[in-house]
């Protein structure tokens, strides 16, 4: 009876995972955006992928290896499996949204329409946003505003440029997640200590690779307290007091595009060695950031990976929204008083976006 149950279990039992299953993308910690790569033994017909509760076939050409891009991948974190063996943790995104944006293309009516929201706002504001079709709108994005610790995302940059290896096998790793999730000054001070010597040093190290991207509108001389480049789209048109740490939404919105680039294996990161792993995975650490910063509330529940960065007098956001046309680019910047017309305005900029169809 025991040899007549243990067989009958074993033909309702789900296949092992084959250990000859070798996922090449997506790879653990990355985003996904349903390209899926691979290779099995020569011969397997197909293999079965599942994400949440969706499940694929996918067939296998006669070499064994397998490349395709799935539609309708569940968004969020994803238990992803192939053939039963587990890929590890991703972050679903609309499918085929990570791709590089193109050069930005100004547009005068969405420019036209955030400087008309900034009109309503009582602090200085400043605002960049770029789309999947590289229609770009600005308002006073060449303006050096506070920017807190939004230059946690370039130090992050410095240290993906430095790491060899996995990352998450780095002593760049729990900082980075401390950063992305919490915005902790210590843990960035220890990527600026791990990069550059000391928080000087890395500071020193965030300043040039920003003027090696030719985004020169961004400094910082030292870490955190603990306890108009010519482009018309980089106008200044009120610009706030100067600030110790500074950058402009021109800068911010151009480097989180670059991000996006190099997830894609492309663009001028990856010649500075953040390869598009190490992008991906910066991405998935900023999709789990707690705080949810000025852009997620206007983004109709689409993945946003970003970076904020808030004061007493500013609350800053560098966003990138995964939709279904593609990757945009947001960055908004406030600094002045806080009556919550900061946040109108952050709201009107991404609703305008959203309406102009970069979003849909």
């Amino acid at each position: 009876m025991l040899r007549l149950m243990l067989m009958l279990a074993a033909l309702v039992a789900p296949p092992p995972p084959s250990a000859q299953v070798h996922v090449v993308s997506p790879r653990p910690f990355e985003v996904w955006d349903g390209h899926l790569r691979g290779h099995v033994p020569a011969g397997t017909p197909a293999v079965t992928v599942r994400a949440g509760r969706r499940s694929w076939q996918v067939p296998v050409a006669a070499d064994g290896s397998f490349d395709r891009l799935l539609t309708r991948v569940p968004l969020g974190d994803q238990r992803l499996t192939v053939d039963g063996r587990r890929v590890g943790p991703v972050f679903g995104l609309p499918s085929g949204s990570l791709r590089p944006l193109p050069s930005p293309r100004p547009d005068r009516r969405l420019s036209r329409e955030y400087a008309g929201a900034a009109a309503r706002a009582t602090p200085y504001v400043s605002a960049y946003t770029r789309g999947p079709d590289g229609t770009a709108g600005a308002y006073n994005a060449g303006a050096e505003f506070e920017a807190a610790s939004t230059l946690k995302l370039p130090i992050m940059l410095v240290a993906l440029s430095k790491n060899h290896g996995e990352l998450a096998d780095s002593s760049y790793w729990d900082p980075m997640v401390r950063v992305t999730s919490y915005s902790d000054n210590d843990a960035a001070n220890e990527l600026l200590e791990q990069t550059g010597g000391s928080d000087e040093g890395g500071a020193a190290e965030m300043v040039e690779l920003m003027r090696s991207l030719n985004l020169n509108h961004t400094f910082m001389a030292g870490g955190y307290l603990t306890g108009g480049g010519g482009s018309p789209l980089f106008g200044v048109v009120d610009p706030p007091p100067s600030a110790y740490k500074h950058t402009t939404a021109g800068d911010m919105g151009t480097l989180a595009a670059m991000v996006v680039a190099a997830a894609a294996g492309r663009g001028p990161l990856v010649r500075h060695g953040v390869d598009r792993h190490e992008a991906r995975e910066l991405l998935y650490l900023m999709l789990h950031a707690k705080d949810a910063g000025l852009v997620r509330a206007g983004a109709h529940g689409l993945p946003v990976a970003h970076k904020i960065g808030w004061l007493t007098d500013a609350d800053n956001d560098v966003a990138v929204v995964f939709s279904y046309r593609g990757p945009v680019v947001i960055a908004i910047y406030t600094n002045g008083i806080e009556d919550g017309t900061a946040q109108l305005y952050a709201l009107d900029v991404v609703k305008t976006a959203l309406q102009s169809g970069i979003l849909r």
